[in-house]
């Protein structure tokens, strides 16, 4: 990854702006060139999802789209930058599976989003080089962060010096790590190789 802290920094300042959104999911990926992509949930009825798209692109100076996401389902989504940050921002339109939870209701807000992203800083920059990916999830009742890396090396990299959940049922070394950050959030790591 380039500039992470940067681009933490920078969707800080875009959330701080924009005003209240629904709750996000923000991926910081380095895939084709450094951008940022924010994402709501798919449980939100897709007006609501549209909206928020509305007003990102509205700052940053983007047209909306709309077009076939996944096979017979369509989506929106806007790109532009945000000072030095290109940032997307889409709608989810995955099928809404029978039995899927709804949103809890939400004690989160958009500003504590962008703390969450400022928290994190100090952190990624000195870890951003072990990264491919890093992804920052408002579940509406606590944000999480996972990391996708290419090898164990890096995970255990990105690891040092965290308090490791080594009794969580998700944690399995050799693929997948879980730890706390020094700013109280829940880390995940996965190594995908194939990246």
């Amino acid at each position: 990854m380039r500039d992470l802290v940067r681009q933490l920094e920078d969707v800080a300042r875009l959330l701080d702006d924009v005003g209240s959104l629904p709750p996000l999911s923000i991926t910081f990926t380095c895939d084709g060139g450094p951008y940022v992509i924010l994402e709501t949930p798919n449980q939100l009825p897709l007006a609501d999802q549209r909206m928020a798209v509305d007003q990102i692109a509205a700052r940053v100076h983007a047209v909306p789209k709309v077009g076939e996401v996944l096979m017979g389902r369509y989506g929106a989504s806007a790109r532009g930058r945000w000072e030095n940050t290109l940032v997307v921002a889409v709608t989810n339109a995955a099928p809404h599976v029978p039995g899927m939870p709804a949103l809890p209701e939400r004690t989160t807000t958009t500003q504590e989003t962008a703390d969450a992203l400022r928290a994190l800083t100090a952190w990624a920059g000195t870890t951003e080089s072990h990264m491919d990916e890093l992804v920052v999830t408002d579940h509406s009742r606590s944000h999480t962060v996972h990391v996708i890396t290419e090898n164990d090396h890096a995970a255990h990299s990105l690891l040092e010096g965290l308090i490791p959940d080594t009794e969580s049922r998700w944690h399995r070394p050799g693929r997948r790590y879980r730890a706390l950050l020094p700013t109280g959030h829940s880390l995940s790591v996965t190594v995908d190789p194939i990246r």
